[in-house]
């Protein structure tokens, strides 16, 4: 694969690897983009929504890790993925965007309830 030099043939562990070393980055992003947007939004105000958000995107990324680390082990081609690890990737794509949507409800419930200032 050009620039990233991966093997797009057979499994590269290089992949998870990558995905691995640059969780913290996205984590940070997060973070920060959900505190501007909090400005913007009354249900992303509360501190522990945010972390709770962003604990929920540090375990589904943890989930990404474990399934690009399962794919290269097993020697597949981080582009052609066979069923097991598609499907893998969905359940954890799925519980995380479930568990979001959960924490967003109730955050968006809460600031409902309360009194307009």
């Amino acid at each position: 694969m050009p620039i990233t030099g991966w093997n797009l043939a057979g499994g590269d562990i290089r992949v998870p690897h990558f995905i691995g070393l640059h969780g913290i980055h996205f984590l940070l992003l997060l973070a920060v983009v959900l505190s501007v947007l909090a400005a913007r939004r009354a249900w992303l105000r509360d501190d522990r929504v945010r972390a709770r958000l962003v604990g929920i995107a540090a375990a589904g990324y943890t989930g990404l890790f474990a399934v690009t680390t399962w794919q290269a082990l097993r020697g597949q081609s981080v582009v052609d993925p066979d069923a097991a690890t598609a499907a893998a990737l969905l359940v954890v794509l799925a519980a995380t965007g479930a568990a979001a949507v959960v924490v967003a409800r109730r955050a968006l419930r809460r600031t409902a309830a309360r009194p307009q200032r």
